[in-house]
């Protein structure tokens, strides 16, 4: 049975990442492909907007913190309009291209340029402040890694945003358990996390990232405080010779891999 709904956009959202990747020999796409379910609830259907209007004053913002991860953010981008397609897979990664393997600011619906982690909770904090100032009442998504938690710049925005019980703003923990250099978490990491966070006065609700149904409920914010997802994901998922490798993370592919990589992304769809 072919998936519907999100569940078809995650697909495509992977192909093309593939794609993407294929073509310019890029790495990262093990956390490109872990995050795609995330990003296929978020676009087209909790924050979904007018592909003619992506400026609109009202809508709901996205900012992605592990911006290593963009060749998603820029597929879900395509898919849903806001960017050209074709451009983007001529362009990817390209001498004098218009888009980088780290998603950058100026392209249409990317709200940050990052890299360096640990700064896209503090403006998505600064952005759920402003609204909150003007009277708009959209939501803030901020999606970053597990391993960029360890960042005192986090601790120190989620801290003012439970402080100002920022009910628009909600943070993603891309949950994958791969930080740094190596797989290296205690028996009680994702209780700790949980509870440091809640410490700070956030909701904390922790799911299965690849779940739909579990992503749309826990999506929608929370109420009088900001909400905090843990979604537990896997690196590489959609490829079963990638999915849950920490090489995954810095592995190229090359042409000779193609056939491979996309048979295998439609042999686990199908399997699903």
């Amino acid at each position: 049975m072919r998936p519907a709904g999100s569940e078809q956009q995650a697909f495509e959202i992977r192909r093309l990442s593939l794609e993407l990747a294929l073509g310019a020999g890029t790495c990262h796409i093990g956390s490109s492909l872990g995050i795609a379910d995330v990003l296929a609830v978020l676009f087209f259907e909790v924050m979904p907007v007018d592909p003619d209007l992506p400026g609109a004053p009202l809508r709901d913002t996205f900012i992605l913190s592990k911006a290593h991860a963009g060749s998603a953010l820029l597929s879900a981008l395509a898919l849903r309009g806001t960017i050209d397609r074709a451009q983007l897979e001529r362009e990817y990664c390209r001498d004098g291209g218009a888009f980088g393997g780290h998603a950058e600011r100026g392209t249409p619906g990317v709200e940050i340029s990052g890299g360096s982690l640990g700064h896209g909770l503090p403006i998505a904090v600064g952005r759920a402040i402003a609204d909150r100032l003007d009277s708009r009442h959209r939501r803030t998504y901020c999606l970053m890694g597990d391993g960029e938690t360890d960042e005192g710049s986090v601790w120190e925005a989620a801290a003012m945003a439970g402080r100002l019980g920022l009910d628009r703003l909600v943070a993603i923990v891309d949950a994958n358990g791969h930080q740094g250099l190596d797989r290296k978490l205690a028996d009680d990491h994702w209780e700790r996390l949980a509870s440091r966070f809640e410490a700070t006065s956030w909701e904390v609700t922790e799911i299965d990232g690849h779940d739909h149904a579990a992503l749309r409920h826990a999506l929608r914010g929370g109420e009088g405080r900001p909400r905090c997802v843990l979604a537990h994901t896997v690196k590489g998922k959609g490829l079963p010779f990638m999915e849950g490798r920490f090489d995954s993370h810095y592995r190229s592919l090359r042409p000779h891999d193609r056939e491979r990589a996309l048979t295998a992304l439609e042999q686990a769809r199908v399997a699903a």
